[in-house]
């Protein structure tokens, strides 16, 4: 199997991937946005408004792992704190260890339900 990097990809182009990729593993349509402020939400499904699946996707194919922590703890997990959504899923074109998805996993709680949603490349 390839070991992509993702290196080429825009970041737009990165959600799109992601998108493509869970609404196909999750079975349901994920609405997407444009490029800008998003209150940190990428892709969003929200049957209802109690029922809301909300999608980051961080691009830092070329970045390091503490680059992406600083980043999830310095802006995002407070959009996170406000849209209190039933399941959020952190993606990332960065390479993670088994440690690591534990704890940006531990940082989203209670978001983040499992590991499984925290998808590295």
């Amino acid at each position: 199997m390839p070991n992509y990097d993702f290196k080429t990809l825009s970041p737009i182009d990165f959600e799109i991937l992601v998108r493509d990729l869970l609404q196909e593993e999750l079975s349901v349509r994920l609405e997407n946005f444009k490029s800008g402020k998003d209150r940190g939400i990428d892709l969003r499904y929200s049957p209802s408004p109690d029922n809301t699946l909300i999608v980051q996707c961080k691009h830092y194919a070329e970045s390091s792992y503490k680059t992406l922590l600083g980043e999830v703890k310095k802006h995002e997990l407070e959009k996170v704190k406000k849209l209190k959504p039933q399941r959020y899923i952190l993606a990332t074109s960065l390479g993670l260890t088994p440690d690591q998805k534990d704890e940006l996993k531990a940082i989203h709680e209670p978001y983040i339900k499992t590991t499984g949603d925290v998808l590295g490349r």
